[in-house]
């Protein structure tokens, strides 16, 4: 009979629990029982029994329970929950109801718990960590990515996505996403030939996300919509010193197994080395980043949008750009060495069918002792500007 929470066992201890994920799960374990021998977990998940939260994850799997093992740690006040679910028949499930991974392409599915929840945590509060995910690994060219949702408790939209590092791809190879289309045909061939020659550039996978919308009675699931992303890294703007890593595609597509049309733009990084440090490709972290995104305008949409923000998490100063950028840590820029560029963060959009800017905003914040008023009580530490523009 499925009688166990685990707010049963751990509920007084750790009040915050009764506000996770694990507040509303039921397991399956005889009257009396625990599931927990030492720190390792196994009980079947009752989806059933949980009630109508489970309905989604019910549809999908066709299971009424799932058995899941793992590990429960009650150490330094902290209760700690991590299971998996060791039931292959899920893998089929989801292979069979979505079509644009379905077949050999799905490799593996499983469910997931992920839980901390310190006992200081009051019953006001929610745990530290509350995940109960959706995993799919799929093969891709030669490689595997791990898509990963939480598990939807409604009908409706839901998405799957996955991040990728040195994921080296071929255009061809993401022929799924279109419905086994050509998936070249959808991508931009008006970059610039610096950045991307057909046939000899290296292009990288650095993410990719599926929104579902699930429906019942009868069952079904659907892909509204596929996006990825696509990056060229590492190329030099300055030798050594500046280089725009990622330069990524994004490709969105809308009804890809149907008729599929695209919208389409770049993501990007600016990112400056620190002089005596610069080498190509770099082998060091960056002083600065400026990350950028652009919108591309379509025949149906003729905006063309384009944001970016500043990042500098070791507040380095203005007069370390120049150095880095003339490589020389000995040149006299004249700037104060206090004065720190915290934030520049601009947006615009223009139309290009009329050739205006539609918007424009930006955010400037600069820190220091600028001495504009200084005196032993009086002083100006840091100053931001705000400019907005909107053509009405």
């Amino acid at each position: 009979m499925a009688n166990w929470k685990f707010t049963d066992q751990y509920g007084k201890d750790y009040p915050a629990l009764a506000n996770s994920i694990l507040g509303l799960l039921i397991f399956d374990v005889p009257e009396g029982g625990s599931p927990v021998s030492g720190t390792t977990f196994s009980a079947p998940l009752n989806l059933s029994a949980t009630g109508k939260t489970m309905m989604v994850l019910d549809a999908i799997t066709g299971l009424t329970s799932i058995p899941m093992t793992g590990t429960v740690t009650t150490a330094d006040d902290t209760l700690t929950v991590s299971l998996k679910s060791t039931d292959d028949d899920i893998t089929a499930a989801i292979a069979k109801l979505i079509p644009l991974i379905g077949g050999d392409i799905t490799q593996k599915a499983w469910v997931s718990i992920d839980n901390v929840t310190p006992s200081s945590a009051t019953a006001d509060d929610d745990p530290t960590t509350d995940e109960f995910d959706l995993n799919v690994t799929i093969a891709i060219g030669s490689g595997t990515g791990t898509l990963i949702s939480q598990i939807p408790m409604s009908l409706g939209l839901f998405t799957l996505k996955a991040e990728f590092e040195n994921f080296g791809i071929q255009l061809s190879e993401l022929n799924f996403l279109a419905g086994g289309s050509n998936f070249a045909t959808f991508f931009p061939d008006t970059l610039p030939a610096s950045y991307y020659t057909p046939g000899s550039t290296a292009l990288n996978l650095l993410s990719l996300d599926l929104a579902l919308n699930i429906s019942t009675s009868p069952l079904s699931v659907s892909v509204a919509t596929a996006g990825v992303s696509i990056g060229i890294v590492n190329i030099p703007l300055k030798p050594d010193a500046l280089f725009l890593s990622p330069l990524a595609v994004w490709v969105h597509l809308t009804d890809p197994t149907g008729s599929p049309s695209a919208t389409w733009g770049l993501d990007g990084s600016v990112n400056l080395y620190p002089y005596g440090k610069q080498t190509n490709p770099p082998s060091t972290d960056p002083d600065f980043a400026f990350e950028f995104q652009m919108e591309m305008p379509t025949k149906q949409d003729p905006t063309f949008m384009i944001s970016g923000n500043f990042d500098n998490p070791e507040d380095q100063s203005v007069a370390t750009i120049i150095s880095d950028l003339l490589n020389d840590g000995s040149f006299n820029t004249g700037i104060a060495s206090t004065i720190t560029l915290e934030k520049f963060d601009f947006t615009t959009a223009a139309d290009t069918s009329k050739g205006t800017i539609s918007e424009f905003s930006a955010d400037i914040a600069m820190s220091s002792s600028f001495g504009l008023f200084q005196t032993q009580s009086l002083d100006v530490k840091d100053f931001s500007i705000s400019i907005t523009y909107e053509n009405g």
